[in-house]
């Protein structure tokens, strides 16, 4: 292991530390807490912190933990921060420096409040006024806004650079707890996630969190030998658990470079290395969500096996996985070896309430016991009747405690008293052997046509159906009043599999519970806590816009079993065809009911079609003819031809049952959504043209530079100047925002420049060698720069994101480089395309170049992943041809060629509604729009086809952009060299045209929350289009 590092040695000669330093203790002894510096003597040279680096490890002792703690300490005192306040934390991931500041906050006998490292200065500081928070302590690289923090002091805690901040108050944004009387004790503040309702400051005293720690501690038999995942984010209360339970024990904390979300094989390797002389992790916590991300076959050999060093999996924050599933990930005799919990609390009580240690992979798995004899369990709301009478068998589950209690400003008076505080948790749940066993959440019941719906009931019968390894999620479509079945398969289904499938749980479900449409995934995202991101997922299942009778025939198809599918030339002369009556008829000579369909189908199905109907009283008509038996399914399709239909949605309609004694009917409710209308908000003049693409921060700014060597920052909505700078050269090269105080660009004059768009001002600049009209890339662990150019010599250079210092340059090919780097997800690896044809993969770590392939033309295009595809990625050369290639190899799989060069970059949409297709969209000087469709699948061969191509007039050297306007559904915006813009629906169709006073080459920029497109132009202004 790689030897201690501490404070700088600069801080050390200000700050002497004597040997007998204490934290001054209260007058009156009381018990030392669990990270009472003086109690942590204990573990001298014992590992307080692993970092997990190749080749060694970085080991921090709890002796050099709590010396670096005690400089801190000294540092607080010397800036006159009071103890008994709060500091809040600005940081990126977990690293040793955090946990040390963490060590010295409490130590300081203050409380830490984390925050989101995203989050822009302002909203920073109203967080910070209404928690009543004065200071804030943050990585030097995200700077923060000086109108809002006064800078008191900097310092380098194991080679990572802070600073401390103090609030600027004003009249106006006095905080909310400024004179709010805190519990004693004070020990953290976390917010809830805010995804069952708004978000909510919880502070949390050490009598709350310390009894959990204690008991977790014994249940678990924690001991000095174990070694904790510090995994869960700084701002979920899990992480503070696992940094507790190491401090209560003497264990080891281990964090590694890589996240869940970056490369799940690469935090498997790390807490599981294949080396027997590196230790592995004992204890694990994490949602369900993210734990699978590590796919069944590794948890099965590596986590789970007999021989993993895992002693504890904690699993908790959502619902536990299904018996079905947990017999994927281990076999019954690892129960005898492993604790597997099913771990249960509420950010409002911080953290954890009750624990189940399973004993069998195959009975039912309740949320369990209390874990501490100060946690109380009540079903139902707890009034002064109901204390004292029996208890309820099933309803919403309360939590309560008279010691473990938080203070929440929004539910709490000022007073503090002894009673037992309950506070409800929103889940549902039943007794079950001295137990409770989750059912759902209260608010997953949904009225749907007129009767209620539980989701979770859904979900739970709907997994009786799946598959091994299948998972699913029920979601509800509030605005047009859908139930959506999400499914995750990890392997690509067929048409006719999804259609099995499908058949499969329409036939176990009641009608009333039934989905409308089913989505098939291979993956299921997470939210910056781990859990399940449904707010994600339904936008991911909004499906694209299709043509009416695409919509139509595939809804008959997909949901009546026996009516097949027919081809497309077919199509229309069978429904022509007069219907021809057999005893027992078939196929489309069947009516609505005879083929399965029912009267709760004919009001989806009326739902669903009426979006596209422009007259009401044809969709009552279509409902009368679904109920009509003795109306065939081919007179219906007729029916439907011979009515006008729009070509995307443009209408939402309500469709209700009516019921009355003179039969059955429909209510329709029209709401009628603003037609799409484009008009120009306002410009600002550059002097000279404006080539580069346009980059927006947040919804917030856009900045662009312009041939005058002006680079301006402007305010979203208003085009209000934010800064200025004059550079000395030209600028083609888009901006990197990489905070809301730091973003790079790079200019003609071979430098790349760091400033700060608020200010203007400069912060550094690294010269490169060579023109930059490249877009600098930040690695996604925002650890590197990557600059490509048209240096002589490297033409590509990787330089530290902290310090802008060379890690690495290269020369790839024989020419300049125009396109951007491509880095792959979880892999560490970017693509690069030279104008000399020439392409690579090169590892971002060290330059390596792991492949190489040439072209015959040069790559004007930026490479793009092809969504639908975990293999595959897309480029193109100049002379007008497509290529997907392989990610592993660099082969070229499939092309495509046009008419015209293409100096556009590729976009691609993979829309869940097209499993196996991704849609390829671009321009090309021969004057057209092309929109690709590629096919790819497991073990098939990828291929192209034109799915439309569209005249705009003029050649196309900008980049389309994909407008998604709700609740009209997606569109494209394109621009030509003549001044032309254009937008079109995914059928190619164009809706609204217009025309400005110059040529356009730059890219369009697009932010969906305001409805607003940024564009230069060659007329020496930007413009922005509002909808």
């Amino acid at each position: 292991m790689g030897s201690d590092l501490g404070i700088n040695t600069k801080l050390e000669t200000l700050i002497k530390v004597d040997d007998d330093f204490n934290i001054e203790p209260n007058a009156v002894e009381e018990l030392k807490k669990l990270y009472d510096i003086e109690r942590l003597r204990e573990f001298g040279d014992i590992p307080f912190l692993i970092k997990r680096m190749e080749p060694h490890d970085f080991a921090i002792s709890y002796r050099n933990a709590i010396s670096s703690a005690q400089i801190i300490v000294q540092l607080f005192r010397k800036n006159q921060v009071p103890r008994s306040t709060g500091i809040a934390l600005r940081l990126g991931n977990h690293t040793p420096s955090s946990c040390t500041l963490i060590l010295a906050i409490l130590n300081h006998n203050c409380y830490f409040y984390c925050n989101d490292k995203m989050i822009l200065s302002k909203a920073l500081h109203c967080q910070m006024c209404d928690a009543g928070i004065d200071y804030l302590i943050v990585n030097s690289y995200m700077a923060v806004g000086s109108s809002f923090f006064i800078e008191l002091d900097s310092f380098i805690v194991y080679n990572e650079e802070y600073k401390l901040y103090k609030l600027k108050y004003s009249e106006n944004n006095v905080g909310k707890a400024t004179n709010t009387v805190l519990p004693p004790n004070m020990c953290y503040i976390i917010t809830t996630t805010g995804t069952t309702g708004v978000p909510k400051l919880i502070y949390v005293p050490y009598e709350c969190i310390a009894p959990n720690i204690v008991a977790l501690s014994q249940k678990l038999k924690i001991s000095m030998a174990d070694i904790i995942y510090l995994g869960t984010p700084c701002t979920f209360d899990p992480s503070i658990v696992e940094l507790f339970l190491a401090m209560q024990n003497g264990a080891a904390l281990l964090i590694c470079h890589s996240t869940m979300s970056d490369s799940p094989q690469r935090v498997l390797c790390a807490l599981f290395p294949a080396s027997v002389t590196t230790p592995g992790i004992t204890v694990m916590q994490m949602t369900p969500s993210l734990f699978r991300q590590f796919g069944a076959t590794a948890i099965r050999e590596r986590i789970l096996h007999s021989s993993s060093t895992l002693r504890v999996l904690l699993l908790g924050g959502e619902a536990f996985p299904s018996n079905a599933e947990l017999v994927t990930w281990m076999e019954p005799q690892v129960l005898q070896q492993k604790l597997v919990c099913n771990i249960y609390g509420i950010t409002e009580m911080s953290c954890w309430a009750t624990m189940h240690v399973l004993d069998s992979l195959h009975s039912l798995v309740p949320l369990g016991t209390p874990i501490d004899d100060q946690t109380v369990l009540h079903i139902g709301p707890p009034t002064n009747e109901t204390l004292n009478k029996s208890k309820l068998h099933s309803g919403e589950l309360w939590l309560g405690s008279a010691t473990r209690r938080c203070y929440i400003p929004e539910d709490d008076n000022d007073s503090i008293s002894d009673q037992v505080c309950f506070r409800p948790t929103g889940d549902l749940v039943r007794q079950h052997n001295h137990s409770v066993v989750y059912e759902g959440r209260s608010n997953n019941v949904v009225k749907r046509a007129g009767q209620r719906i539980n989701l979770e009931l859904i979900t739970r019968r709907i997994e009786d159906c799946l598959q091994i390894g299948e998972l699913v999620c029920c979601l509800w479509q509030e605005e047009l009043q859908k139930l959506i079945c999400c499914i995750r398969s990890l392997e690509l289904k067929t048409k006719t599999q999804q259609r099995a499938q499908t058949f499969n749980i329409l036939s176990k479900l009641l009608v009333c519970q039934q989905p409308d449409r089913f989505v098939y995934l291979q993956h299921f995202p997470c939210n910056a806590h781990g859990k399940l991101d449904k707010f994600s997922l339904l936008n991911l299942c909004t499906p694209m816009v299709q043509p009416a009778q695409d919509i139509l025939i595939s809804f008959l198809h997909d949901r009546l079993e026996c009516v097949d599918s027919p081809t497309h030339n077919m199509q229309k002369r069978r429904r022509m065809d007069q219907p021809i009556r057999q005893p027992n008829p078939t196929g489309y000579d069947l009516s609505f009911r005879q083929a399965g369909g029912t009267s709760f189908h004919a009001i989806t199905l009326c739902r669903e079609i009426g979006l596209q109907m422009c007259i009401d009283d044809e969709q009552r008509h279509l409902f009368e003819l679904l109920l009509d038996e003795n109306i065939p399914l081919r007179s219906i399709l007729s029916y439907l031809d011979s009515v006008k239909l729009v070509a995307h949605n443009t209408k939402l309609k309500s469709v209700q049952p009516v019921i009355s004694s003179g039969g059955s009917g429909l209510i329709i409710t029209r709401v009628e959504p603003p037609a799409l209308n484009f008009q120009f908000h306002w410009r600002v003049c550059f002097k000279k043209c404006i080539d580069s693409p346009v980059a927006q921060y947040e919804s917030r700014y856009v900045c662009v530079g312009a041939h005058s060597k002006i680079l301006r920052t402007l305010d979203a909505q208003t085009g209000q100047e934010i800064s200025t700078i004059k550079l000395t050269d030209r600028i083609e090269c888009k901006v990197t925002f990489i905070s809301e105080n730091l973003a790079m660009v790079g200019c003609y004059d071979g430098t790349l420049y760091g400033f700060n768009p608020l200010t203007g001002n400069l912060i550094w600049s690294v010269g490169i060698g060579g023109m930059i009209k490249a877009q600098p890339h930040m690695s996604l662990d925002r650890s590197r720069i990557l600059v490509c150019s048209y240096a002589d010599d490297y033409n590509v250079i990787c330089l530290s994101m902290n310090r802008q210092e060379v890690l690495w340059c290269i020369r790839l090919g024989e020419k300049g480089i125009f396109a951007s780097p491509f880095e792959l997800p979880q892999e560490q690896a970017v693509i690069i395309c030279t104008l000399d044809g020439s392409y690579y993969r090169i590892s971002i770590l060290d330059g390596a170049v792991q492949w190489k392939q040439k072209c015959s033309e040069p790559f004007f295009s930026t490479p793009v992943f092809l969504g639908s595809s975990e293999n595959l990625f897309l480029c193109a050369e100049v002379t007008g041809r497509v290529h997907a290639c392989s990610l592993i190899t660099g082969d070229i799989q499939a092309s495509y060629s046009v008419e015209g060069n293409i100096f556009s970059s590729l976009v691609v949409k993979a829309p869940p509604t097209h499993m196996g297709y991704s849609f390829v969209l671009f321009g090309s000087i021969d004057q057209h729009i092309y929109c690709l469709r590629c096919k790819t699948g497991s073990g098939q061969i990828p291929s192209f086809e034109l799915h439309w191509k569209l005249n705009v007039g003029a050649p196309v050297y900008a980049t389309p952009s994909i407008v998604t306007i709700e609740p009209n559904g997606h569109f494209v915006f394109c621009s030509a060299t003549n001044g032309s813009l254009l937008l079109a629906d995914f059928n190619g169709q164009t809706l609204w045209t217009d025309k400005l006073g110059g040529e356009v080459f730059s890219t369009p920029c697009f932010i969906q929350s305001l409805k607003r497109i940024y564009l230069g132009c060659r007329d020496n202004h930007l413009y922005c289009l509002s909808i």
